[in-house]
C-alpha cells in the first residue's frame, strides 16, 4: 500500500474543481494551497467550505462502485478492474452461479476463467490480484487525503466538513474491510493475533512503509472509522431517488453492521441493524418489481419446448434491480446519469448488469444462471423463484435477426430488453440495453444480518426477523412463507436465504462461504459444466501482491 501511495501521489494531490482553485488563486499543490484550505475549513464561511467539499469529497461516491485509479485496463478490464467486476468474479467462483453455456469462443470479459477456476487471482504476482489490491488502496489514499483536511476539529460546527469527514471515514473503512475479506483469514477462525494489514492513517507519500497490524488491530481500526461516521451521521437516514448516492446514517450503519457481522460481534450487529430498521425509511421490494415484468410485443421469445413465439418486452422501469425508482430497499445505489455509474472502458452503465442480463451485451452463451441445487430449494410460493426461468429458450430482437439460445435457469433478476434514459425513464434504443441503474446495498441484507446474528445468540427472535422478509417474498400473502419452509434449524434457514435473496449481489455467496467455512463443490450439480472446481474455504484468501511485499520490508 505504501508503494501505491508513492505512485499515485501526484494524481491524488491535484484537485480539478476550477471554482476552488480560482477561489484560492494558487496553483495546486503547494504549501500555501494546503494552508489556505485549512484556513477555510477552520473559518466560519460555510460557502467557501462547501467549495472545498465539492473539490475534495464529491467524487467519493465512485469508490463504492468504480475505483477510478489511473492504472489502465486490459483484456479483462470489466471483470478485473472495478468493484462490480471483482464481485461478479467472486459469484462465478461459488456454488450458486453458473456461467451460461460451455461454448468455444465465449469472451473471457464475462468471467469464464474465474468460473472454470483457471484465473490466477490469488497468486502474489498475478495482474488480477494486483488490480484488486491497487483499487482499494487507491481509495484509501484518497480518503486519507480528504481526512487530512476534514479533521474532527474542522467537522465541529460545520455541516460541509462533517459531510466530508463522513465520506472519508466510510470510504477508508469500507476499502479496508474489502481488503480484509480478500487478503486475510476469517476473523472467527483466525483470531486477534492473525496477520492483518498495514494501517495508513495519513496521506504522506514520504512516510516509511508501515508494518502489518494484527487482524484484531485491523478490524478495530475499521470499526472505529465506521463508528465515528455513524455517530457523525446521527439520525440522518434517507431514501429516495434523489438520495441514492448520499453518505447518510443508513450507509454508515449498514457498513458498521457488516463489520460487526464479519467479526462475530452478534449483539452489536442486532443493535446496529435495529437503528436502520427503526428509521422506517426502507421497505421491501414489491412482488411485481422483483425481477423482469414482461409486457408488450417488442422482443420475440420462442421457448425451446414450444412451437409458438411469445412476444415479450422487459422494461427496466418495472424491475427494482434495474430502476431504482421502483426499489424502496436502496441504502446506496447509482442512478442513470450519475458520473460514478460507469464501470468499464466503454462507459456503459455497469459491468454487473451487463453480465447478469440474458438480453444484454453478453447474452446467450455468457448469461448467468442459478444452480439447480439452489433453485430446487426455493418454495413454489416464493417470488424469488420467478427471478429465474427454468426452461431454455431461443430469443431474437425484432423479426429479422437470428435467434440466440438462452439456457435453462437463466437469471431474470436483472433482465431488461431496453435501457434507461437519464432520470430513470425507459429508452427505445435496444443497443443501449446495458444502460440501467444499480443498487449497491439494500434493506433485505440488513434483515439477513440481524437474523444471522440473532441465530448466533445476539439477542432477539431470529425466526421472527427472517419471517418478516419471507412474508414480503410470499406470492400468496394469505399463506406466507416461514423459516421452517427452508429448514428446521433457524441458522441454516438464514444461511439458505442469504443465498437466495442475495444471489449474484456483491459476491456475497463467496465471502459468506469463506466465513462460514463452506467449500466450493459442484460435483452433484445438474447444470454446472465446470464441475471440477473444488475450492476449500481456506484457499479463498489472496496473497499480498509481490510488488507490495517487496517494497515493504516489514512483511
Amino acid at each position: 500500500m505504501k508503494k501505491v501511495i508513492v505512485i499515485l501521489a501526484t494524481a491524488a494531490a491535484i484537485f480539478t474543481a476550477s471554482s476552488c482553485a480560482k477561489l484560492l488563486e494558487v496553483t495546486p499543490p503547494n504549501a500555501i494551497y494546503d494552508e489556505q484550505i485549512q484556513d477555510i475549513l477552520n473559518g466560519t464561511d460555510e460557502s467557501k467550505k462547501q467549495l472545498v467539499l465539492n473539490a475534495l469529497a464529491s467524487p467519493f461516491a465512485k469508490y463504492f462502485n468504480h475505483w477510478g485509479s489511473p492504472m489502465p485496463g486490459g483484456v479483462l478490464a470489466p471483470i478485473t478492474y472495478c468493484y462490480q467486476g471483482i464481485e461478479q468474479a467472486r459469484s462465478l467462483q461459488g456454488n450458486d452461479m453458473v456461467f451460461g453455456l460451455n461454448k468455444n469462443g465465449v469472451n473471457d470479459l464475462a468471467g469464464t476463467s474465474y468460473y472454470e477456476g483457471t484465473a490466477q487471482y490469488t497468486n502474489p504476482d498475478s495482474e488480477a490480484n494486483r488490480a484488486h489490491w491497487l483499487g482499494y488502496a487507491y481509495a484509501i489514499n484518497q480518503a486519507n487525503l480528504l481526512l487530512g483536511y476534514m479533521t474532527a476539529e474542522a467537522a465541529k460546527g460545520s455541516a460541509s466538513a462533517t459531510d466530508g469527514r463522513i465520506r472519508g471515514l466510510l470510504v477508508r473503512g469500507y476499502s479496508y474491510m474489502c481488503l480484509v475479506e480478500e487478503y486475510c483469514q476469517p476473523y472467527k477462525n483466525a483470531g486477534d493475533n492473525a496477520a492483518g494489514l498495514p494501517i495508513y492513517t495519513a496521506y504522506n507519500p514520504g512516510q516509511e512503509p508501515v508494518a502489518p497490524s494484527t487482524l484484531g488491530a485491523t478490524w478495530k481500526f475499521i470499526i472505529n472509522d465506521l463508528s465515528e461516521a455513524a455517530t457523525l451521521a446521527g439520525t440522518n437516514f434517507t431514501n429516495g431517488y434523489d438520495e441514492m448516492e448520499d453518505f447518510d446514517a443508513g450507509l454508515a450503519n449498514f457498513l458498521l453492521a457488516r463489520a460487526y457481522l464479519l467479526t462475530g460481534d452478534w449483539a452489536k450487529v442486532v443493535t446496529t441493524c435495529d437503528k436502520i430498521i427503526s428509521s422506517k425509511k426502507y421497505d421491501f421490494i414489491a412482488n411485481e418489481n422483483y425481477g423482469c415484468n414482461p409486457t408488450g410485443a417488442d422482443v420475440v421469445v420462442t421457448y425451446s419446448d414450444e412451437e409458438k413465439a411469445t412476444p415479450n418486452v422487459y422494461y427496466p422501469t418495472s424491475n427494482a434491480f434495474t430502476a431504482l425508482k421502483t426499489n424502496p430497499e436502496v441504502i446506496f445505489g447509482y442512478k442513470k446519469g450519475s458520473s460514478y455509474n460507469p464501470c468499464d472502458q466503454t462507459n456503459r452503465a455497469g459491468v454487473f448488469t451487463m453480465l447478469n442480463n440474458p438480453f444484454g451485451t453478453y447474452s446467450g452463451g455468457s448469461t448467468t444462471r442459478i444452480d439447480d441445487r439452489l433453485y430446487n430449494k426455493i418454495p413454489a410460493n416464493d417470488i424469488r423463484k420467478n427471478a429465474f426461468y427454468p426452461k431454455s429458450f431461443m430469443y431474437r430482437f425484432g423479426t429479422s435477426e437470428g435467434a440466440t439460445e438462452i439456457p435453462s435457469h437463466s437469471a431474470m433478476k436483472y433482465g431488461a430488453t431496453v435501457g434507461l434514459k437519464d432520470g430513470g425513464e425507459a429508452i427505445s434504443d435496444k443497443s443501449l440495453v446495458d444502460e440501467v441503474e444499480f443498487c449497491k446495498f439494500r434493506y433485505s441484507e440488513v434483515i439477513l444480518m440481524k437474523a444471522e446474528a440473532q441465530a448466533n445468540g445476539g439477542g432477539g427472535d431470529a425466526k421472527a426477523t427472517l419471517d418478516e422478509l419471507l412474508a414480503a417474498r410470499s406470492i400468496d400473502p394469505a399463506n406466507p412463507l416461514k423459516s421452517t419452509d427452508f429448514s428446521s434449524d433457524i441458522l441454516e434457514a438464514v444461511k439458505l436465504n442469504w443465498r437466495i435473496e442475495m444471489w449474484g449481489e456483491n459476491g456475497r455467496e463467496y465471502f459468506n462461504n469463506k466465513r462460514w467455512n463452506v467449500n466450493i463443490n459442484r460435483s452433484d450439480s445438474g447444470i454446472h459444466w465446470a464441475k471440477g472446481l473444488a475450492t476449500k474455504w481456506e484457499d479463498m484468501t489472496l496473497s499480498i501482491p509481490k510488488d507490495e511485499t517487496q517494497f515493504n520490508p516489514n512483511y
